[in-house]
């Protein structure tokens, strides 16, 4: 009797189930990553595994023939890699719980919902943000840098189709259309006064994260020069390494301003002490200038707007244009889990079709040897004639496959369409005891050579 038919889980943790310093335990990536993946093949219970480990969740997908000792060996696994690092600062109760024997964070699914789970990542639609183009990437490289003997032909087809199906997903529909953060939005205003922002000058005034991600969306868009603007000098000159800029003091930023295309304030300021008459005296009225207030309290006075060709925009117009765009993706959401819906059957009627392969090689091998069982005594009588024999032998098996064709193809389809379970596999594949296995054989032996 041939082993069970492999079956697919998933188990692991998203920022869904658990908190940023619950996740940030159970990480996986580079040399942790191969060491995971050794320890889960090293047993005979997982014959595959690729592991998805990102900043918003850490996901082990794995086939065998035990669903239930899968999930079980994957979960022990995570655990210790979680116990392996330390808890971060102020979180160690947290931790502590969560690494706990229950794994109250980790989730596990199997069978189909393992398909759907890993679709609907892959188009987007289980990101923090709805329709995030990142994670499309993620998967693609997880799936790539997974060990050759750790991918086989269910997980190969799985992730080809997932990455199809995402691909497909973002193509017909307009699910990641838009800005859906506060620097994406702050890189599409600036867009719409400029056109292109390909050699623009910026000047980014404070260093906190905010301000950092709205110029690193700026770099990707092209910009030329960059400075970084700070009261404390070394802060500046650190944030300028990292951003490609140049640092500048804080009263530098007045002596510079004027020749400036964008600006980006986000200070921890009081209040606004970037004026209409100040910025008015140092700026040539004839060049637009595009300022990014997304400091709460604002460091720009609101009259600066009124000034000829300055396009002001706070944190407000920014999360309003990011409001829109979730809006419109919730609208797209329907068409992306239809699409998602017909790829993962179609994967899933080609998955449960190879649960019927075993069956089907056994009873097509009980076949033939009933037919030579069959033929033998007839071929041991009378003289030898080898040429009849193997005409004999292959018109006979030529009339079997014709027979067997249609119950093979019916097989099939039931295994595609309602499953295959063990129990109707197991009745399929028992041999009968009073059939010989050397009959075959043995009149092929019969032929000429």
């Amino acid at each position: 009797m041939s082993p069970r038919a492999p079956r697919l889980v998933v188990v692991g943790l998203s920022h869904r189930s658990a908190p940023i310093e619950v996740r940030e335990r159970y990480e996986l990536s580079g040399g942790r990553r191969r060491e995971f993946i050794d320890r889960v093949l090293s047993g005979d219970t997982i014959d595959e595994c690729v592991v998805l480990s990102t900043c918003n969740r850490t996901e082990c997908y794995a086939v065998g023939s035990d669903p239930g000792a899968v999930t079980r060996v994957l979960r022990r696994e995570l655990e210790r890699t979680a116990g392996e690092r330390p808890a971060a600062a102020g979180h160690g109760e947290v931790d502590r719980a969560a690494s706990g024997p229950d794994g109250a964070h980790i989730f596990e699914h199997a069978g189909f919902d393992v398909v759907r789970h890993l679709y609907r990542v892959t188009a987007g639609l289980d990101s923090l943000v709805i329709g995030e183009a990142q994670i499309q990437g993620q998967v693609s490289s997880a799936y790539h840098r997974s060990e050759e003997h750790a991918v086989g032909p269910a997980l190969h087809r799985l992730f080809q189709s997932a990455l199809a199906a995402g691909g497909r997903v973002r193509s017909n529909t307009s699910i990641s259309a838009g800005a859906a953060s506060i620097p994406s939005a702050a890189v599409d205003l600036a867009r719409k006064v400029f056109g292109t922002l390909r050699d623009r000058s910026v000047m980014v005034v404070g260093t906190g994260e905010m301000g950092r991600l709205t110029v690193s969306c700026l770099r990707s868009e092209g910009v030329g020069r960059v400075f970084v603007a700070s009261r404390h000098q070394g802060r500046a000159e650190r944030v300028g390494r990292e951003l490609e800029g140049i640092p500048v003091s804080r009263a530098a930023v007045w002596e510079r301003i004027g020749a400036i295309d964008l600006v980006v304030t986000a200070t921890d300021a009081s209040s606004a002490f970037m004026t209409a008459r100040r910025l008015a005296e140092v700026r040539d009225d004839g060049r637009p200038t595009v300022i990014l207030d997304i400091a709460v309290p604002r460091n720009v006075e609101e009259t600066v707007s009124q000034l000829p060709g300055v396009f002001l925009y706070n944190i407000d117009d920014l999360q309003r244009v990011v409001d829109q765009t979730l809006e419109a993706r919730l609208v797209e959401n329907e068409g992306a889990e239809a699409i998602i819906a017909y790829h993962a059957g179609k994967f899933w009627s080609w998955y449960r079709g190879r649960s019927a392969t075993a069956a089907i090689r056994v009873l097509r091998e009980e076949a033939h040897a009933l037919l030579g069982a069959e033929l033998a005594p007839m071929l041991e009588r009378g003289p030898r004639d080898f040429d009849r024999v193997e005409g004999l032998r292959l018109a006979s098996e030529a009339l079997l496959n014709k027979i067997l064709h249609g119950p093979t193809r019916a097989l099939r389809r039931l295994a595609e369409e309602s499953g295959f379970d063990d129990e109707l596999r197991d009745a399929i594949e028992r041999r009968p005891r009073s059939v010989g296995r050397s009959a075959p054989s043995r009149i092929a032996d019969e032929g000429p050579g």
